[in-house]
């Protein structure tokens, strides 16, 4: 959800130029040149100020995590189709420039995308997950925002990360690894235990017979 302008000081520390420079790089950016601008920012250097002076851009990337968590059919969300490559890369950058901008801000308070958030915790991209956990590690550490989300929002937020945590679904839920081993009809599957995750190797033609390459 965008943050209402309404809601912000009035009066506000001096924004520092290179705060203002950037801030004003984002918004004129279309997606492409978004990316490029996002993806060198591995370490945070464009200074420290009220994150009340970023409402423009972390409206902005609210308006692309809303797409991106947008239902395609019952289970995919939109970041996550085959052909959406380039938004599944967008929301990453988002994710990661977002973690660094709350991490090196005040008024931390305001940010109000926890929604999509919760969300992107249903992606079947690891990364995505992982970014979203990032986030939502510093918002914790850096303020109360759990303690602030609405009751419906923190039981969808606590749910997600049971379900992250229960690789099948876990005996406490009525469903361990020998019923899971044995149901045959795919509709009596319950829906939090129909996502797979797994990891593996893949052998390089180049690469000698003492091991694997990742």
């Amino acid at each position: 959800m965008k943050i209402d302008r309404s809601e912000s000081k009035k009066c506000l520390p001096e924004l520092p130029v290179d705060c203002k420079f950037y801030i004003d790089k984002v918004k004129s950016c279309d997606r492409k040149e978004l990316h490029e601008l996002l993806k060198p920012i591995i370490v945070w250097h464009i200074g420290k100020c009220e994150l009340y002076h970023w409402i423009d851009v972390l409206n902005l990337f609210d308006s692309i995590l809303e797409e991106a968590c947008t239902k395609i059919g019952r289970w995919m969300l939109s970041c996550d189709e085959p052909g959406n490559g380039e938004l599944k890369t967008l929301v990453l950058d988002i994710l990661h420039f977002t973690t660094l901008l709350i991490e090196h801000s005040y008024s931390r308070h305001i940010y109000n995308s926890t929604e999509y958030l919760i969300m992107l915790l249903q992606s079947s991209d690891l990364h995505i997950v992982l970014g979203v956990l990032s986030l939502l590690y510093i918002l914790s550490k850096h303020s109360s925002f759990i303690t602030r989300l609405q009751i419906d929002r923190k039981q969808a937020f606590v749910d997600r990360l049971i379900f992250l945590a229960d690789t099948w679904g876990g005996r406490e839920n009525g469903f361990d690894l020998a019923r899971c081993c044995s149901v045959r009809n795919p509709s009596d599957f319950p829906e939090y235990a129909t996502n797979l995750h797994f990891t593996y190797t893949v052998l390089s033609e180049s690469t000698p017979n003492n091991g694997p390459t990742v």
